[in-house]
């Protein structure tokens, strides 16, 4: 039921103490852990992408995105290979309330395949997964 630890009904606040900053200590471990996590770049093929400097380069070159559009091609990149709805995609990215049939991600989605010089009929990077969502493609032999 979400219980971290349990405790007898006759304890020592010595006891309590110790048990709430073990607690605590863990917590702040898997926070950094986390921290860590959001902060590593991702490389699919020639496709860089640096979240601690908040900035994509493809081929070098770097890419001149929005917000949204940087964290959109961020949510797809470390999820590479796997598909993702467009439920889960505006929850890592939209910062506001959103309607059951929200289409923005789609337009995030083609300015950015237009940025990043992808064809929707023939996706070198976003393909999209009809009636489902978007996948950011592996990197294979022809990347």
């Amino acid at each position: 039921m979400g219980a971290d630890d349990y405790l007898p009904k006759t304890f020592s606040t010595r006891e309590l103490l110790a048990r709430l900053r073990a607690v605590l200590r863990r917590s702040v471990i898997t926070e950094m852990q986390t921290a860590g996590q959001r902060n590593a770049a991702v490389a699919i093929g020639d496709l860089f992408v640096d979240p601690a400097a908040h900035a994509a380069t493809l081929a070098g070159q770097p890419l001149l995105l929005t917000r949204q559009e940087f964290d959109l091609l961020l949510a797809l990149a470390r999820s590479s290979g796997r598909v993702m709805t467009r439920e889960q995609l505006l929850l890592e990215v939209a910062e506001r309330d959103f309607e059951v049939f929200d289409r923005s991600i789609d337009v995030h989605i083609a300015s950015l395949r237009k940025k990043l010089g992808d064809d929707a009929k023939a996706p070198r990077w976003i393909e999209t997964v009809r009636g489902v969502g978007y996948m950011m493609k592996r990197p294979g032999p022809a990347l």
